[in-house]
């Protein structure tokens, strides 16, 4: 499986923290919500853009987006960086990113925290909100991030620059990933699950913690997007 090499970004030091954020963002988002901040007096950060997203490559083919192909290039970054084992904190998308790398690669994660991910994207194409904003362009892109949370410029602007076939392509690929249960089925590291209480996410993460013989941390007062700027509650749970 041929890797693409991703762009990354790092901040502070100490012991490896990979931060995997949601579909359509970029590692720059990060530094605009607050992650480097709060975390890179205590962790070497990186953040990285998946395939598909911000500086990263891009290809335009459902194909390139399985999830094995996605995963197989944040391990090559990892051994690029001459890291052998990292914390990976995952969310949204990234979070199903994280586990198929703890999954796959085993031996690269030292422990996973993973929020807000349904067990399966299972969606109608042609009625897929994302989907149908993505044919419309980058501004409306843009809008229906600005109508869910307020969003930093930077990241706006992001958004509105991002490829629109790229992230199609990407989205109709996530309906064939595998069934997240299966994939937590087979991690052996320390692993935490945690949710918003009206995330659309919830009820999926309550029963794959339930099969596991897990607690899932509900978040209250709360919505999948206001859980994706970083904040001290996030960082303890």
């Amino acid at each position: 499986m041929k890797t693409l090499k991703l762009d990354y970004a790092e901040y502070g030091s100490g012991p490896p923290l990979l931060l995997l954020l949601g579909f359509g963002m970029s590692h720059e988002d990060a530094l605009e919500l607050g992650y480097a901040a709060a975390l890179g007096d205590r962790y070497r950060l990186i953040c990285v853009s998946p395939r598909g997203h911000g500086g990263s490559p891009a290809p335009r083919e459902t194909s390139a987006y399985v999830l094995d192909a996605l995963v197989a290039d944040i391990a090559e970054l990892l051994t690029r960086l001459q890291i052998d084992k990292a914390e990976v904190w995952g969310y949204s998308l990234g979070a199903k990113l994280a586990l198929g790398l703890g999954a796959e690669h085993p031996q690269r994660v030292e422990r996973l925290l993973l929020g807000g991910f349904e067990r399966k994207s299972d969606f109608e194409p042609g009625a897929d909100i994302v989907l149908q904003t993505l044919r419309q362009g980058g501004e409306a892109w843009r809008d229906l991030w600005q109508s869910l949370m307020s969003v930093p410029g930077g990241m706006a602007q992001r958004l509105q620059a991002a490829d629109m076939d790229a992230l199609q392509a990407l989205r109709r690929g996530e309906r064939d990933w595998p069934d997240m249960l299966d994939l937590l089925k087979r991690v052996a590291c320390p692993l935490r699950l945690y949710v918003a209480d009206a995330c659309f996410a919830k009820a999926d993460m309550l029963e794959m913690a339930e099969q596991l013989g897990r607690t899932c941390i509900v978040v209250p007062d709360a919505d999948h997007f206001a859980l994706l700027p970083c904040s001290e509650s996030l960082i303890t749970i």
